[in-house]
């Protein structure tokens, strides 16, 4: 019989946001992967689990895989956590579940917290259609071209970033996205520190340059999606009024859409409105 891997989610602050099953499910598995064993001894201690431990990491993830493997056809569950939140986001563990999956392996969820939902239930930005994208690239023209890549996005945006790189990543947005987008800055989640600031990109910016004594901990950044009221229709008639003569509609449609960063369906529209 096939043992199965249990994607067991664990607090991100606050101890007491374990569920029941999580800790049955850590104190019943042949093994549990953690990411970092020193963080995972001070978890399983708490709840007095006392259980096979084991390094999973970036780093080891590929070699460990085909062992793994091996150990649930011999029937071993296993139980992967990550160093807080729910495993696998924006941490290693996906080509394992790939590789047991394609075994025909059990995979079962253990939900709970998450830094992703919970910075973003509490922050007030549209929640009905969003993205998460991790952390962005280290290097600043990276970074830069990644976020210019969001700019027209229309969906609520939510990234991790570090204590040392928060306030550039807040600059940088700022002077894309423009000082006056929503967005708020969620600190130490569910720990005693926990805040949530600003209603913009320059509130945010004011505080951490206000606070350089509090910037410690981890931050997760919700910024809001591109609002209608955001477009710029005057630029969008200015082209539109030069291409129009010279080519079929759809082509200057199409164009326009790709001059100006727009959806289509945007031009589209606003095309139709400009003729009624």
């Amino acid at each position: 019989m096939l043992g199965q891997i249990n994607i067991v989610s664990t607090p991100i602050g606050n101890l007491k946001d374990i569920t029941l099953r999580a800790i049955e499910t850590l104190k019943s598995v042949d093994l549990i992967l953690a990411e970092d064993t020193r963080v995972a001894k001070k978890l399983l201690h708490s709840f007095s689990i006392k259980n096979n431990l084991e390094s999973f990491s970036e780093i080891n993830e590929d070699s460990k895989n085909e062992k793994l493997i091996e150990k649930l056809k011999q029937g071993n569950s296993i139980a992967i956590i990550s160093d807080a939140g729910t495993p696998l986001i924006s941490d290693p563990g996906y080509k394992l579940i790939r590789c047991a999956r394609q075994e025909n392996i059990k995979i079962t969820p253990v939900p709970g917290c998450s830094a992703v939902i919970a910075s973003l239930s509490a922050s007030g930005i549209s929640t009905d259609k969003f993205t998460f994208l991790g952390f962005l690239p280290r290097t600043k023209i990276k970074k830069r071209k990644e976020l210019k890549k969001l700019l027209n996005r229309e969906e609520t945006l939510i990234f991790f970033e570090s204590v040392h790189r928060v306030e550039s990543t807040i600059k940088e947005m700022k002077e894309i996205f423009g000082e006056d987008r929503r967005a708020v800055l969620c600190k130490e989640v569910t720990k005693i520190y926990e805040s949530f600031i600003g209603n913009n990109l320059s509130e945010i910016s004011g505080f951490l340059n206000d606070n350089q004594d509090k910037l410690k901990g981890e931050f997760t950044i919700i910024l809001d999606g591109k609002r209608q009221s955001d477009i710029d229709f005057h630029m969008i008639d200015k082209i539109l009024d030069l291409l129009e003569p010279e080519m079929t509609s759809k082509s200057a449609i199409k164009i326009c859409a790709i001059i100006t960063g727009y959806k289509k369906s945007i031009v589209y529209k606003h095309s139709l409105e400009r003729k009624r």
